[in-house]
């Protein structure tokens, strides 16, 4: 490939050639101790998630919020200690485990925790779900909608930047290898881009419903047992396929605007919840829904826990659940965790779908609709 010095440089970067990309080759990678550096300051990214409206309250302490309420559905499931299971996702740990993600022991102080509140806000706007018992009332079903976009954006613009810090990766490399990252970065990046938009939209619309305090256009459904939770989790996801296999919306066709899904798995005075919430005008989201409710109710717990597995890094486990686990259900779980890794290997359709492999240890009571 030949370019003249001054000619836009051929990775879209918008820069001349001679500022981007010329002699690229030639310069040295980024290091390891770099690499690690970058990724432990994006992570320490602070701001408070509230509408612009409410920025006025904002106290000046970015705290470490909780995604899980630890006084109320955390401590329920942690050890003697006060750990439970959870994925170390950073850069450091990838390197060490070689790639292969494993459920760790994490502090209940630790865990689920993310800068994207101020103290006052992170006090007012979830006192309804962290001070009282949870009855699933719209003002709790929409507080934990709003953590979970929150922390879900937050992760997201976090990918963002990291994507950006691994267009220097090609430094010290081929031309082809140079080609590849770049083409891999950009692709990536419409991706992630296309999600930023799409929560950002969901997360517009709570925000018009926190600040008028109504709670209209949500659906939910709310799953409740006697006994705690043996796995918490809150995340966003836009399913793929339903319980059964069926493909239900394509992720690969940025044209379309993918429906999401929020989901919260937590427990509450001694009691145990699955809350899925959405926006009642997502009806590719109501079909996933539908096709959990199709199960016998004895088989929706298994169901459960191959989606939370698979399709959310912000869960975490009951330590004295999984050394009840058998090897056979340690190796479907940690399966789970590892799928969408490797994009050559993910079969989405069989995601979700039975495979004979069941898990036991919370008993449902009752299913309740919300709005639907």
């Amino acid at each position: 490939m030949k370019m003249g010095r001054n000619e836009s440089c051929w990775c879209g970067s918008n820069k001349k050639f001679k500022h981007c990309h010329y002699g690229r080759e030639k310069q040295a990678s980024i290091t390891k101790g770099e690499a690690i550096d970058y990724s432990q300051k994006n992570a320490l990214r602070k701001y408070c998630s509230v509408p612009d409206e409410l920025k006025h309250e904002c106290s000046k302490k970015i705290i470490n919020a909780h995604t899980i309420s630890k006084s109320g559905s955390l401590k329920e499931i942690a050890d003697e200690s006060n750990h439970v299971l959870g994925l170390k996702i950073s850069l450091p740990n990838l390197i060490k485990s070689e790639g292969k993600l494993t459920p760790e022991k994490i502090g209940i102080n630790q865990a689920s925790t993310f800068k994207g509140f101020c103290s006052v806000h992170d006090k007012s706007l979830f006192a309804c779900i962290e001070d009282r018992e949870f009855v699933g009332d719209e003002e709790q079903c929409l507080a934990l909608m709003y953590r979970s976009i929150a922390k879900e954006l937050y992760a997201k613009e976090g990918g963002l930047n990291t994507s950006e810090f691994i267009k220097g990766g090609d430094k010290g490399k081929g031309l082809m290898e140079q080609l590849f990252i770049q083409k891999f970065v950009l692709d990536q990046q419409k991706g992630i881009k296309a999600a930023i938009q799409e929560l950002s939209e969901v997360k517009s619309k709570l925000d018009d419903q926190l600040l008028k305090k109504s709670y209209g256009n949500l659906s939910h459904l709310i799953i409740e047992s006697e006994s705690p939770m043996p796995v918490a989790v809150s995340s966003v996801v836009a399913p793929i396929t339903d319980f059964d296999g069926n493909f239900i919306q394509d992720l690969g066709d940025l044209n379309v605007v993918a429906e999401q899904l929020i989901f919260n798995s937590f427990s509450s005075n001694g009691k145990g919840y699955v809350v899925f919430s959405w926006l009642t005008s997502s009806t590719k989201v109501l079909a996933f829904i539908n096709s959990l409710l199709a199960k016998d109710t004895d088989k929706i717990f298994s169901g459960l826990i191959r989606f939370f597995y698979g399709a959310a890094e912000n869960t975490f486990t009951s330590p004295e659940w999984w050394n009840d686990l058998t090897v056979e259900q340690k190796g479907k779980i940690e399966e789970l965790i590892m799928s969408g890794v490797n994009p050559f290997e993910f079969e989405a359709q069989n995601l979700l779908r039975d495979d004979g492999i069941d898990f036991s240890g919370w008993e449902i009571g009752s299913l309740r609709k919300v709005n639907f």
